[in-house]
C-alpha cells in the first residue's frame, strides 16, 4: 500500500512538473511572438556601420551597438514602426562593396555627399550633423594656429578625407609644402601620431578630439578656427524601394530636429550641438 501511494505521488509530481514546463514554454513563446509581432510587417534595412568609431558608431561597455549615427536610426525606428534597422559592423570600404553586392541596404557612418557617389547612391536630404574640423596639436604647443603655420611641417591626415584634399590644394601654392602622412586607420591613428610627436598636427573633428581626451587621456587639443564644416547624411542603395525608405528617414529626422531630439542626441554623443552650421571662428 505504501509503495502504491508513493508511485501515485511521484506520478502526480511528474504531471505537475510537465504542466509547469508547458506553461513556462507557452509563456516564453508568447513573449517571443509578442516581440516579433511588434515589427512583423516592418521593412528590414541592413545598415553597415563601422562599430569602432566613437562617438558615431561603437560598442558600449554592455556590448550594445550605439553612437550618434546608430541612435538616430534607432529613434527613427521608434517613431516609424514600418522600418527596422539591422546593423552590421564593417569598414566603410567594405560597406560600399557590400552595398554594391546587395548585402546591405544603407551605410551609417558620417557620410559626406559628393557628385560621384550621388550619381550611384541615394543620400538622405536631412543633415545629420556638421563635421567640424580644426587643427589638432600636442597639448601645450603654441606655434601652430593655422594652415600657414604648417608650411614645412609634418601633418597626419586620413586618406580621402576632406582635410587631406584641403592640404593637397594648399600645397599647390605653398612656398614650403606641408609634408603629409596619409593613414587609412582613421582618427585614432592621426591623433596618436600627433600625441607621440611623429606628426606636428592633424585636422580632426572637434568631438573626436574631445572623446580622445576624455576616454584615452590623450595629450592633444584643438586649436585655431574652423577648417571645414561638412554636412553628413545616411546613404542608401539606389532603387525605388530604398528611395521610399530614405523619404521616411528624412521625415522623422525633420521632426526630430523640430522637437529638439536631434540636438539632444548631438549634445549627448558629440558633446555639443553640431546639428546647425557653426560659425567660421
Amino acid at each position: 500500500m505504501k509503495l502504491r501511494k508513493y508511485w501515485k505521488q511521484l506520478a502526480l509530481a511528474a504531471t505537475l512538473v510537465v504542466g509547469l514546463g508547458i506553461v513556462a514554454g507557452c509563456g516564453d513563446n508568447s513573449a517571443s511572438d509578442t516581440n516579433a509581432a511588434v515589427n512583423k510587417d516592418a521593412k528590414v534595412i541592413n545598415v553597415a556601420t563601422r562599430g569602432t568609431s566613437k562617438p558615431f558608431s561603437y560598442t558600449d561597455e554592455n556590448g550594445n551597438l550605439t553612437g550618434y549615427d546608430v541612435e538616430i536610426l534607432k529613434e527613427v525606428e521608434r517613431r516609424d514602426p514600418s522600418l527596422h534597422f539591422n546593423f552590421k559592423a564593417m569598414s566603410v570600404d567594405a560597406a560600399f562593396v557590400a552595398m554594391d553586392a546587395g548585402q546591405v541596404d544603407a551605410i551609417a557612418n558620417q557620410m559626406r555627399n559628393n557628385p560621384s557617389r550621388a550619381a550611384k547612391y541615394i543620400y538622405t536630404k536631412e543633415i545629420n550633423n556638421y563635421t567640424v574640423r580644426r587643427l589638432v596639436v600636442k597639448k601645450g604647443r603654441t606655434d601652430i594656429k593655422s594652415l600657414d603655420d604648417l608650411q614645412g611641417k609634418t601633418v597626419a591626415a586620413t586618406t580621402n578625407s576632406e582635410f587631406s584634399e584641403l592640404l593637397k590644394k594648399y600645397n599647390e601654392t605653398a612656398k614650403a609644402p606641408i609634408n603629409i602622412i596619409f593613414t587609412d586607420k582613421g582618427t585614432a591613428e592621426t591623433l596618436n601620431l600627433v600625441a607621440t610627436g611623429r606628426a606636428d598636427a592633424a585636422g580632426e573633428y572637434v568631438y573626436m578630439v574631445t572623446t580622445a581626451q576624455k576616454d584615452r587621456n590623450l595629450p592633444v587639443e584643438s586649436v585655431g578656427g574652423v577648417l571645414t564644416d561638412v554636412p553628413t547624411y545616411f546613404i542608401l542603395r539606389k532603387d525605388p524601394e530604398m528611395q521610399k525608405v530614405a523619404d521616411k528617414i528624412d521625415a522623422q529626422i525633420k521632426k526630430m530636429r523640430e522637437d529638439g531630439t536631434l540636438k539632444k542626441l548631438s549634445e549627448q554623443y558629440l558633446g555639443g550641438d553640431y546639428t546647425v552650421k557653426p560659425n567660421a571662428n
